[in-house]
């Protein structure tokens, strides 16, 4: 059974809080879902700047997606490394690209847009290599436009410090606890600016070591979950 920790209205004043440190977060630009599934795919435990990087390596030798059906890990790794783990991500991509195509006859998602979202992510997450935060960043960062909250390690650790998720939880628990939490109101554009607030807090203040507690703008409503008093310290530089 799935203990709930917090009530649906902590959500809107953790983002209005981060809001005044970050400033209010609004997409300036979505990829199509699949453009936005490769690039998901290639940041798993990567740097921001290098993710990026790649994606437009890869982007600019593979125009057309589908032609990486036939591509080789020989063909991909150099265009994709350093991203972490860049020979089992050369493997899985081409891999990816042929099951969406033997499961739609094209290369396209376009029809998630018409599925209720637990159903859309659902057959993400049946994809090889797709897990719930890759699955969520498809519905949520591209044209799909989809209410999906997209839970990397940063998110999922100031949640869990907020006591907004269990502290033992995996991405997909948090997941489900956090989008339970989600007020009904909110909209796809809302799931994004919280996904955007918490990320860069987890970066620069609420960090795995050393969280810089004294400077945090949520210090007062935060029970410090699993956060010991000699971790406070300081801040260190962002990390992805």
């Amino acid at each position: 059974m799935q203990i709930r920790l917090a009530l649906p209205s902590d959500l809107p004043p953790t983002r209005d809080r981060l809001r005044t440190v970050f400033g209010p977060q609004r997409p300036e630009h979505r990829m199509d879902p699949v453009s936005q599934l490769i690039k998901a795919m290639l940041g798993a435990r990567t740097y921001d700047e290098v993710t990026w990087a790649a994606f437009v390596r890869l982007r600019s030798a593979f125009p057309d997606w589908a032609a990486l059906v036939h591509a080789t890990q020989q063909d991909l790794e150099p265009l994709i490394d350093p991203v972490t783990f860049a020979d089992q991500k050369a493997r899985q991509l081409p891999i990816l690209v042929r099951v969406i195509l033997l499961k739609r006859g094209e290369l396209s998602l376009d029809f998630l847009a018409a599925e209720p979202v637990d159903e859309a992510l659902a057959w993400l997450m049946r994809l090889p290599g797709v897990g719930v935060k890759a699955a969520a960043a498809v519905l949520n960062f591209s044209t799909l436009n989809q209410r999906a909250l997209v839970v990397d390690t940063h998110v999922h650790r100031v949640a869990r410090r907020l006591g907004l998720t269990a502290r033992g939880g995996d991405l997909r628990e948090a997941y489900d606890s956090l989008m339970d939490q989600v007020p009904a109101d909110w909209g796809p554009e809302q799931v994004f600016e919280l996904h955007w607030l918490l990320k860069p807090h987890g970066q620069s203040i609420c960090t795995h070591f050393d969280p810089a507690c004294g400077l945090c703008a949520l210090k007062d409503a935060c029970p410090r979950v699993g956060v010991a008093g000699d971790q406070e310290s300081r801040i260190i530089a962002f990390d992805a």
